[in-house]
């Protein structure tokens, strides 16, 4: 029992920290990424080590290309030269945060990566984590179903 009680209180606190659909962004993180209100977000947190994020990355470039949602890049790699050398690669046309400092990936805390987030008036309307095939037709999708 008393093991039962420990797992629930660890397990619990871990979520607390973490955003999560439904929640607001808090206003400092959306003065960072410069949020605008009515405007859905595809914030993509990545790294150049993350072989799926280098897969999906050049899919997500289609949503922005395409004018799908806005598009935010945030790169967690500890050396902002690393991300920005992956960045130049995949010749990626969004913008890019480099979160060097971890202050966006502390406030998210996704559960790995990749990891997309969906916000819209700084609040998290859903969130895909891991390798998603044909991420770009799975948020097509998921933005048509987004109430405007």
């Amino acid at each position: 029992m008393l093991k039962t009680i420990l797992y629930s209180l660890l397990f619990s606190s871990v979520t607390i920290m973490a955003l999560e659909t439904g929640e607001s962004v808090p206003q400092n993180i959306q003065e960072k990424l410069k949020l605008e209100s009515d405007k859905v977000y595809v914030v993509d947190f990545f790294a150049s080590w993350c072989k799926s994020c280098k897969k999906e990355l050049p899919l997500i470039s289609n949503i922005y290309n395409d004018k799908v949602a806005e598009v935010i890049g945030i790169n967690v790699n500890k050396k902002q030269a690393d991300g920005e050398k992956l960045v130049k690669k995949l010749e990626l046309p969004f913008p890019i945060v480099y979160d060097t400092d971890k202050s966006l990936v502390k406030a998210f805390d996704p559960l790995g990566f990749p990891a997309v987030y969906y916000i819209k008036n700084g609040q998290i309307i859903n969130v895909i984590f891991g390798a998603v095939e044909e991420i770009d037709k799975k948020i097509r999708e998921d933005i048509k179903a987004i109430k405007w």
